[in-house]
């Protein structure tokens, strides 16, 4: 008996070393891809608003008009060469790790979403690129599942998956520069449970992923004023709990339940923002749109809004920046909510290429900002809260969208690098998950899992 406890000791000790060794090479080429596409949408985010800036005629309007057709015309034929290329990804990941989906031919989906997403967010749609980088990350371990164990089925259900649930972790740190959100997201989200093993090699791709990004290619992190600007809170809310528990009749209790009442608030839009992402898919379905005719109306309201309200082009993370920089009119700032929140919509619902993670942290910012100036136009807080409060609504609106509050809380940490406010962080996404929960709102990625399986 002694002997069988030995070998499956020692079995199990080698099958950890040859993840670890596996995580490294997932997050090795994982954090290469993920640069790459990096590259290309920061490029293009670069070059949009000044292309744009530069239209003064109507033969220009047109000439653009005719490449945003060519992108429709493009993007219609990839899809129909490969349904894998739509949507974010995430939905895909999670139902090939739950046996309900058929696992994707990695290198071929690697090509065309690659090349699919950077036309599509690059162009201006209002899609995120964190979805993507976590199906490019899972193809990638999909990849060297099937080199390392090829048909075997034991392995294909065991190892496989592990490598293909550390590649989701790792292109999810690579386009963050967040490995610890990564990490979390893989347990939290896509398998909802734990073990050593998965540990492991998810943390090992995560931290390469990660590594490779930012050490070997430098890339800027997504929002980059974040992590230079100091978050400001009165001394009374940094007090230890000890001190704090002094003043719970004065000054904090009424920052709490202005921190609960923001956390409801972004609940409650969370719900309903989820809703409505559901119902443009089928508005679209409803209407017959399919094909060119289908990408057609958002490459087209690209031109007009490039010219006349370019923030809401994009992943988004540009906006933040300029959020956080410039002090934006409260009539500006609404607009610019409204706008991307519609245009999102619009995008989202052609099922195109692009992922929901950056649009839904812009539209918490947003909502964030907004939140800071009514309360500054009401002397409820001042100038300096602005930051903290963008940063609060980013993980609250996270929380109630993608119900995932600690992936939420973790990623907005490590993006700020600041950990003095984790108790209010928590607070406000805790609520607005709570909220969202109570309302019977579904977690947005797990929505679109079902209602892909049941049209099936």
């Amino acid at each position: 008996m002694f002997a069988g406890v030995s070998v499956l000791l020692t079995n199990r000790r080698i099958l950890r070393a040859n993840l670890f060794g596996e995580g490294i090479l997932i997050g090795a080429l994982t954090g290469v891809v993920i640069a790459a596409l990096r590259f290309f949408l920061d490029t293009a985010d670069i070059w949009r608003p000044r292309l744009f800036a530069k239209i003064d005629s109507v033969g220009e309007i047109l000439l653009i008009c005719a490449v945003m057709v060519f992108f429709a015309i493009i993007l219609a034929r990839a899809v129909k060469f490969d349904s894998q290329v739509c949507g974010s990804g995430v939905p895909q990941i999670k139902g090939i790790l739950q046996g309900r989906t058929e696992m994707f031919k990695p290198l071929r989906l690697l090509t065309m979403k690659f090349f699919s997403s950077v036309m599509t967010i690059g162009a201006g749609m209002s899609l995120g690129r964190a979805g993507i980088s976590v199906q490019f990350g899972a193809a990638i371990g999909n990849f060297f599942a099937k080199k390392f164990y090829g048909d075997n089925p034991r392995h294909e259900s065991f190892q496989g998956d592990f490598l293909v649930t550390a590649g989701a972790g790792a292109g999810l740190a690579a386009i963050f520069n967040a490995p610890l959100a990564g990490v979390i997201f893989c347990l939290e989200e896509l398998r909802k449970k734990f073990s050593h093993e998965i540990l492991i090699v998810t943390v090992t791709a995560a931290v390469t992923a990660s590594f490779v990004v930012k050490v070997i290619f430098g890339v800027r992190p997504v929002f980059e004023t974040i992590t230079r600007t100091p978050l400001n809170m009165p001394s009374v809310m940094t007090m230890p709990t000890a001190e704090m528990a002094q003043h719970l009749y004065t000054t904090p209790l009424k920052f709490v339940a202005l921190f609960i009442l923001f956390g409801v608030i972004c609940g409650i839009a969370g719900v309903l923002f989820t809703r409505a992402l559901l119902f443009s898919l089928d508005v679209y379905d409803r209407l017959k749109l399919f094909g060119t005719r289908r990408f057609l109306i958002p490459f087209l309201l690209i031109v007009p809004l490039g010219i006349e309200l370019p923030q809401v082009l994009g992943c988004g993370n540009v906006l933040v920046d300029e959020i956080l920089i410039s002090r934006l009119e409260l009539s500006l700032l609404v607009t610019l909510l409204v706008g991307k929140i519609l245009f999102t919509l619009i995008c989202f619902g052609t099922n195109a290429p692009g992922g929901l993670f950056l649009p839904v942290l812009v539209v918490g910012a947003l909502i964030g900002n907004v939140f800071a100036r009514v309360g500054g136009l009401l002397d409820i807080f001042t100038a300096d809260w602005t930051t903290l409060i963008i940063i609060f609504g980013m993980a609250a609106f996270f929380a109630a969208v993608v119900k995932a509050p600690v992936t939420g809380a973790i990623l907005i940490l490590e993006l700020t690098g600041q950990f003095g406010h984790l108790f209010w962080l928590i607070i406000v996404a805790g609520t607005a998950f709570l909220v969202a929960d109570l309302c019977g709102s579904e977690p947005i990625f797990s929505a679109l899992l079902e209602r892909s399986q049941s049209k099936k």
